[in-house]
C-alpha cells in the first residue's frame, strides 16, 4: 500500500519524537479548520440553509474540540460524556444535538438543565424518556425521530446504520416511525422539530444519499399529512468519506447531489425546504491528525520482512492507513508494520512499500484523527500515548498527557483480605 501525498508531519516527525516521545499523536490545528472550512463551503453552494454538528465520537480531545468549535461548528454528542467533553471544550449547550439510544432519565434531565435544547429519538422508550426529563425539568426540547429506510449501503456491514438489519432508528417501511412521530407530536413536554437518519460511515458513493433524502422527505410528509405538524429539520447524519488507500466521491459531489434530491422531494411533495444539519466527523478530522512510530526491530522472515513498532493496531485500529518513513529516500522495501503486543493480528498493514528502516527510525500512520485517539486500547497494560497539537504557527501544545504504568490499575481496588 502507498500513498502519493506527504503526511503532514513527516518533515517534523524525528524533531517531535526527541521532543515529546513516541509514540505520539499529532493533531494539525490548520487541517481542522481548513476541512471545516471546505466542508462550510460545500454546503454553501449546495444548501446554504445547513449547519455543521460535528460528531464528538470521532475524536473527542478537548484541544481537537476546541479548535472546531472556535471554527465555528456545532456538536453531536451520542452520549452523556461526549457531551460533557463538548461543554467544556466551550460548545454553548444550545449547539449541541444530543443523539443516542439507551439514555437514562438521570442524564437527559442533566443535558436539559445544562441548556441543550435538541434530542434525537431513536425508539419509543427513548420518547417516554425525554418527555419525562422534560416535564421534571420544566423544560420543552425539540426532538427529532430517526427513521430506518432499510437501505442497501456501499460500506462494511459494521458501520452501516440504515440498513434492515441495523439496530439504529424506527422502521419506516412498517409504521413504527410514523407511531412515534405522531407521539411526539401529540406530546406537550416535547415539540416535535425534525427527523433523522444517519446512512453509515465511509460511503463511498453519492447516490445512498439522494435515496436516503427521498425517504426521508417522504416521512416528513407523512408527518404532516398524520399530524398536521410541518417538519422544519431534516438532519441527516455525516459518513461523508475520506480517501485512507482508494479514492472517494469529493464531498462537493456528494452534497449537490444530496441538496437537489431534498429539493426534488420536497417539490414533489409540496413541503417547505427544511433546514438540513450534518453530523461528520471521520470527515472533518481524520486527515488531521497522525501517529508518530519507531521501529525497534527488523525481523526478516521467510514470509516477510517486519518492521515491529512501538505502536501497535490498539493505537489505530484497523483501517487502511497511509504509512511513510519519516525520513526521505526511494520506497525499495516492502514491509509488513507491526506492532509489538501479543496476539498475530497486530500488524497495521502488509506490504508497505518503504526505504530501508532501521532500528530507531521514526514512522508515520497518517490520517488518523479520526476514531483512533477515542478508541485506543490499553492492551498488555500498553500506556496510550501523548498527544500534541500544532497551532496556526506550527508550534506543537501538549493537548493529552502520557500515560504511565500507574494510570492504568489508578482505579483498581486490592480486597482487604488480598491486602499485604
Amino acid at each position: 500500500m502507498a500513498t502519493n501525498r506527504r503526511p503532514f508531519v513527516a518533515d517534523r516527525a524525528n524533531d517531535l519524537v526527541e521532543q515529546f516521545g513516541s509514540p505520539l499523536y499529532v493533531f494539525d490545528e490548520a487541517r481542522l479548520r481548513e476541512n471545516y472550512r471546505s466542508l462550510r463551503a460545500a454546503l454553501d453552494d449546495h444548501y446554504p440553509d445547513s449547519r455543521i454538528h460535528y460528531a464528538v465520537k470521532a475524536n473527542y480531545n478537548l484541544g481537537v474540540l476546541s479548535v472546531l468549535r472556535d471554527a465555528g461548528a456545532a456538536a453531536e454528542a451520542f452520549a452523556s460524556c461526549e457531551r460533557t467533553a463538548a461543554l467544556d471544550a466551550g460548545f454553548d449547550p444550545a449547539d449541541v444535538l444530543l443523539t443516542g439510544q439507551n439514555r437514562t432519565r438521570e442524564s437527559v434531565e442533566a443535558a436539559l438543565n445544562a441548556g441543550v435544547d435538541r434530542l434525537l429519538v431513536d425508539n419509543e422508550t427513548e420518547l417516554e424518556t425525554v418527555r419525562a426529563a422534560a416535564a421534571a425539568t420544566d423544560t420543552r426540547p425539540g426532538v427529532l425521530v430517526r427513521g430506518n429506510p432499510a437501505m442497501e449501503l456501499p460500506t462494511h456491514p459494521d458501520i452501516a446504520t440504515a440498513t434492515r438489519e441495523s439496530k439504529f432508528g424506527l422502521d419506516i417501511e412498517s409504521g413504527r416511525a410514523l407511531t412515534v412521530a405522531r407521539r411526539a407530536a401529540a406530546a406537550e413536554a416535547v415539540r416535535l422539530d425534525g427527523v433523522q437518519l444517519h446512512v453509515g460511515s465511509q460511503i463511498t458513493a453519492a447516490e445512498p444519499y439522494a435515496v436516503a433524502a427521498r425517504a426521508m422527505v417522504e416521512f416528513a410528509a407523512a408527518i404532516r399529512d398524520e399530524t398536521g405538524v410541518e417538519i422544519d429539520v431534516l438532519d441527516m447524519g455525516g459518513g461523508f468519506p475520506v480517501a485512507y488507500d482508494d479514492a472517494v466521491p469529493a464531498t462537493g459531489d456528494v452534497l449537490e447531489t444530496l441538496g437537489d434530491a431534498i429539493r426534488g422531494a420536497c417539490d414533489a411533495h409540496d413541503l417547505p425546504e427544511p433546514r438540513l444539519l450534518v453530523e461528520p466527523g471521520r470527515r472533518l478530522v481524520a486527515e488531521a491528525g497522525a501517529l508518530l512510530a519507531t521501529v525497534g526491530v527488523v525481523k526478516d522472515t521467510p514470509h516477510a520482512d517486519f518492521a515491529i513498532l512501538d505502536a501497535g493496531s490498539n493505537l489505530v485500529g484497523h483501517w487502511p492507513y497511509p504509512i511513510h518513513a519519516a525520513r526521505g529516500g526511494p520506497a525499495n522495501r516492502r514491509y509488513h508494520v507491526a506492532g509489538p503486543l501479543c496476539y498475530s493480528g497486530d500488524v497495521l498493514a502488509e506490504d508497505v512499500e518503504l526505504p530501508e528502516l532501521s532500528r530507531g527510525d521514526v514512522v508515520v500512520v497518517d490520517r488518523v484523527g479520526a476514531y483512533a485517539l477515542s478508541g485506543a486500547s490499553n492492551t498488555n497494560a500498553t500506556p496510550r500515548p501523548a498527544a500534541v497539537l500544532l497551532d496556526g504557527y506550527g508550534d506543537p501544545h501538549v493537548v493529552r498527557e502520557r500515560e504511565t504504568c500507574a494510570d492504568l490499575t489508578r482505579h483498581d481496588v486490592v480486597p482487604g483480605h488480598l491486602s499485604e
